[in-house]
């Protein structure tokens, strides 16, 4: 796991295999990032960007995924109601623990 943006994660891996990030790469790149971290990939998506970086389709799993669930927390903690509710999950979790 990697506390590296996806994107940047994917641009490093690509120059490594020697790519040449020009300008439409980059945006193919954020365009990849911008699903991978709202929506997650599919095992066909996952398994072509793997190719194409010389990852394990593991390794590109856990590199957006720690990008989607920050994006999906921002999301959540944006509406007061799913805070609250967040708060009072994180003091249920805290009762439960053993002392």
């Amino acid at each position: 796991m990697t506390d590296e943006p996806f994107y940047d994660w994917m641009s490093r891996h690509a120059r490594a295999m020697g790519w040449d990030l020009d300008d439409e790469a980059k945006k193919k790149l954020r365009v990849w990032a911008a699903i991978a971290e709202t929506n997650g990939l599919d095992d066909a998506q996952t398994a072509q960007i793997a190719r194409g970086l010389g990852v394990t389709e593991a390794e590109v799993t856990a590199a957006y995924r720690p990008g989607m669930r920050e994006a999906a927390m921002r999301e959540i903690l944006d509406q007061p109601d799913l805070a609250g509710l967040d708060a009072d999950l994180d003091r249920i979790a805290d009762d439960d623990r053993p002392r």
